[in-house]
This record gives C-alpha cells, sequence and structure tokens, in this order.
C-alpha cells in the first residue's frame, strides 16, 4: 500500500512538473499590464481625459447660453419684426412692441413716426424713465440704465428727431452699451415714410457667461492625481500580494514540521510564485520519502544485525564446544599452537558479535543502562587487570597513574567497563607499533578525566590495519547515554582520549 502511495505521488509530481504556465495567469502579464498603463498614461489617458471633460463641460454649460442671444440674433429679429409691421398702423405696432417687450422685459423699445416725433416708450426692468426739458424748450425721455458691470448710462430719447440729433444717436449706437438696433417700419435699410423703431438690450444679455477656467483646470487636475494615485495604489498592491505570498512561503520553509521536514503549502494561484510553491511542495515530498526510505533501511538494517548475530552464535558455540573437547586429545606442539589461535580467533568474533548486537541495540533505544553512583578509579583498575596479561604478552610498556582517591561518577557499571575494553581494544589493534598504553587522571574544565593514551601513529583517514569501527560508536554511544564526556586528542606522536564527568554540551570533540 504504501509503495502504491509514492507510485501516485511519484506521477502526480511529474505531472505537475510538466504543467506549463498560461501566460494570461503569470506575473508577467500582470506587471506587462501595469508598465503598459505607465507608459500609455501621459500620451493616451491624458488626452482622452481632457477630450470627455470638455464634451462633458459643453454639454453642461449649454443651459448657460446668452438669454437673449447674440447680437446678430437680436439684430435680425429686430429687422424682421420692423418687416413684418409694413403699412400696420400706429396701434398695431404698439401692439406688437408691447407683445415683444413682454418676452424680453429686460430690453427697452421705442418708436419713432415718420414725422419724427417719438411716440411710444418701454423701459426695460432696470430701466429709469426721466422726462427731461431740451434747449429748445421740448420735453425729452431719458433712459437710465444699471449695467452689470455697476457703470450707469444714459440714452436720451428727443421728443422730436432732427437730422443733427438722429446722425449723434446712429454714430453712438454702434458701439454703446447697451446694444442699440435702429430698423425702418417696413424693412430694407432705406426709411419707407413709416419712421423706425428702436431697441435697446445690455450687452451682459447677450454674452455667454465666461466659465472660471482656473476652477475647471484645478478639477481636470484632481481628475489627473485621482487617475494617478489610483495607478500607484494598484501597483503598491501589486507587490505587496507578491511580498506577502514570498513571506508565506519563507516562513514555510523556516518552520520544520514534527520530524524535522517543512509542511506543504498551499497554491493559490497558478502563477510563478504557484510553481515555485509547488516545486518547493515536491521538494518537501522528496524528503519525506527519503526519510521513510532512510526509517525502513535502519529497521532493515537493525534487523539484519539482529538476525546476524543470534544466527551466529549459534554454530560458534557449536565451533567452541569442538575446540574445547579438542584439548581433551593429545595434540602435537604446531597443532597445540593452531588451536590457541583458532580459540583467540574465536573471541575476537564472540566480540565482534557482541559489539554488533550492542550497537544494535543502542541505535534502537533498546540497551537498558543501570546508572548508579559509582567509584570510577575501582573501575578502571578492575579492567587495567584484566588486560595486564594481553599487554604483556604484545611487550606493551605499562604506564597507569591513579590517585587513592575515589572518584565518585553517576553511571552504567557494566557500560563503563564495556567502554574501557572497547578503549583497550583499539590501542591493541591500531596503536601496537607505539607499544606504550597509559592510563591517568587529569583535570579538564574543572572536572577530573581519565585518559588513555597510546604512543601509536595517530588517528589515520586510511589505515592498514583492518576494523568494523563499531567499537568506537559503541563508545561513543554509551558515553551520550550515560550523560558523560568524551575529547580525543590525536597526532603523530599517539592519541589522548579524555572520559570526564559534565552536565554542559555532551556531544564528543576530536581534535
Amino acid at each position: 500500500m504504501k509503495r502504491e502511495q509514492k507510485g501516485e505521488r511519484g506521477m502526480d509530481q511529474k505531472q505537475s512538473g510538466r504543467r506549463k504556465l498560461r501566460f494570461g495567469r503569470s506575473l508577467m502579464s500582470r506587471y506587462m499590464i501595469l508598465i503598459l498603463a505607465a507608459v500609455l498614461f501621459v500620451p493616451v489617458v491624458l488626452p482622452i481625459i481632457s477630450i470627455i471633460y470638455v464634451v462633458v463641460v459643453n454639454n453642461t454649460n449649454s443651459n448657460q447660453a446668452a438669454p437673449y442671444g447674440d447680437v446678430t440674433r437680436i439684430s435680425n429679429l429686430w429687422l424682421r419684426e420692423a418687416q413684418k409691421l409694413d403699412g400696420a398702423t400706429d396701434g398695431e405696432v404698439s401692439a406688437r412692441l408691447k407683445q415683444l417687450h413682454r418676452k424680453y422685459s429686460k430690453a427697452s423699445m421705442y418708436r419713432v413716426n415718420a414725422r419724427g416725433e417719438t411716440v411710444f416708450i418701454l423701459g426695460g426692468e432696470d430701466v429709469s424713465l426721466v422726462k427731461s426739458t431740451s434747449a429748445d424748450g421740448k420735453s425729452d425721455t431719458i433712459l437710465k440704465w444699471s449695467l452689470d458691470s455697476g457703470k450707469t448710462t444714459e440714452t436720451r430719447i428727443p421728443a422730436e428727431w432732427n437730422a443733427n440729433n438722429t446722425v449723434q444717436f446712429m454714430k453712438e449706437a454702434t458701439y454703446r452699451d447697451p446694444l442699440t438696433v435702429v430698423a425702418y417700419v417696413g424693412g430694407d435699410e432705406q426709411d419707407r415714410g413709416q419712421g423706425f423703431m428702436v431697441i435697446e438690450v445690455p450687452r451682459s444679455l447677450l454674452q455667454m457667461k465666461q466659465n472660471n477656467w482656473p476652477m475647471e483646470l484645478l478639477y481636470l487636475g484632481i481628475v489627473m492625481i485621482i487617475i494617478f494615485m489610483i495607478f500607484i495604489i494598484m501597483s503598491i498592491l501589486f507587490f505587496a500580494r507578491i511580498r506577502k505570498r514570498l513571506i508565506r512561503l519563507q516562513t514555510a520553509m523556516m518552520t520544520p514540521g514534527n520530524e524535522g521536514i517543512p509542511l506543504p503549502v498551499d497554491i493559490r494561484r497558478s502563477d510563478e510564485i504557484g510553481q515555485l510553491e509547488e516545486s518547493f511542495n515536491q521538494m518537501v515530498h522528496q524528503l519525506s520519502d527519503s526519510r521513510e526510505r532512510e526509517r525502513e533501511e535502519e529497521q532493515l538494517r537493525k534487523r539484519l544485525i539482529a538476525g546476524l548475530s543470534h544466527d551466529l552464535r549459534t554454530p560458534l558455540t557449536v565451533i567452541r564446544g569442538h575446540m574445547h573437547a579438542l584439548h581433551k586429545e593429545a595434540l602435537s606442539e604446531r597443532g597445540d599452537r593452531s588451536l590457541h589461535r583458532m580459540e583467540a580467533k574465536m573471541e575476537d568474533l564472540g566480540g565482534l558479535i557482541d559489539n554488533m548486537l550492542s550497537y544494535n541495540l543502542l541505535t534502537s533505544g533498546k540497551y537498558t543502562l543501570k546508572l548508579e553512583e559509582k567509584d570510577m578509579l575501582r573501575i578502571v583498575r578492575e579492567t587495567a587487570a584484566a588486560w595486564y596479561p594481553v599487554w604483556e604478552k604484545e611487550e606493551f610498556e605499562i604506564d597507569i597513574d591513579l590517585p587513592e582517591k575515589p572518584l565518585i561518577w553517576h553511571m552504567d557499571e557494566q557500560g563503563m567497563r564495556r567502554i574501557l575494553d572497547n578503549l583497550f581494544q583499539n590501542v591493541i589493534r591500531h596503536a601496537a607499533s607505539g607499544k606504550y598504553i597509559g592510563i591517568s587522571t587529569q583535570e579538564i574544565q574543572g572536572e577530573t578525566a581519565i585518559v588513555v593514551q597510546d604512543r601509536g601513529p595517530g588517528m589515520q583517514p586510511s589505515s592498514d590495519t583492518k576494523g568494523t569501527g563499531l567499537g568506537l560508536s559503541i563508545v561513543d554511544l554509551l558515553i551520550r547515554e550515560m550523560g558523560l564526556r568524551k575529547r580525543v586528542d590525536s597526532s603523530n606522536t599517539g592519541v589522548r582520549t579524555y572520559i570526564y564527568s559534565g552536565t554542559g554540551n555532551r556531544e564528543t570533540t576530536n581534535r
């Protein structure tokens, strides 16, 4: 079942690895849109906004046209009305002027008949009519205008018109405010003997209200600033979202799970960061699979070592029994030496099997230690005494210098003897050329350490001496389990191994 799940996971990872990223969903496409918007902002967006603004302003100001139209419109209107009154009686002309005055109430209107007499006057809403006596003793009418500019002006209307005042009136009518339009009754530009009629309109009523261009420019600037700020905010949100996703991925990488492996992350988008998250998840799955394979291989190795240790002990016991029986037989001197050599090798093989079993128990956490307060120097002396015959046989110089005062450590006695046996065995195996072993004490970091010293070639990367390395591995594991410390100083003059008690760092140190 596990293999099938791993196979399915591997297929999913391969399929996800072959999955291509669509450009429309990529960060590159969104970034290009932002860049395009920035490039087109001035040459494209600004003119478009300006055109839209002008159209809107013009449509908005359509209702703000001049109330009475422009000069041309009011002039043509007055000429058409004069033409329509061709042949009309004085009463009809006066009635029509009253109708027009109701429509153009701010305008002043008056008529002069064919004899040059002013026969009809209508003043505008903001116009005051004042009677005045002329030089010849006749009563004239004065129209007093109050203009929007704050100025006042007057129009003198003679009771009777002669050539002089008519010419003077015509000259002033071309440029004065209010606008003055004169039309002969009956139309055309010639007098048809029916008199003429006059309309006066303040020029302010004939001009469209001027736009307040500073305010319009301010409004346009505010609109452009708002658009620019929207672009800036979109850019900030774009990159802030990218940063948030990257920080989430970084946090996932730095947060280990129960087995020291980071947990997979949720893939929310199928863009470049999504591909990075997918690759990270693949890496996590591969690490988990590798950790699972290591665990399975470790279990297989432990079972293999345990099986080998058990299977080898049975034939080894049988061989030892037969060798013990051979001692009772009459053997030649050469056969006796061979028998003793075979017994020595069988002892080595038995020690190797014990080391394999011990190493397997230690690594699996099944090795039981009985930690008690023990005299370390006593254990060292007893273990060294057991090795004396071996050292003497190898012609070693034995240098043991231990104090008489007990050295109490919290340890497992059987485990400590195993440590010393492995160290002494290592000296015999790898430092026999030095023909020396020394056992003493030394103060290290305020602690009394047991020092085992030889005069061999030191620790070499490669050596002709054969060995599995299980002995020193068991030493390190036992020292760690008992809470002790170990330090090794190696040089070409030999190796010094220090073992001491402490409550600090329990890792072994090699120098």
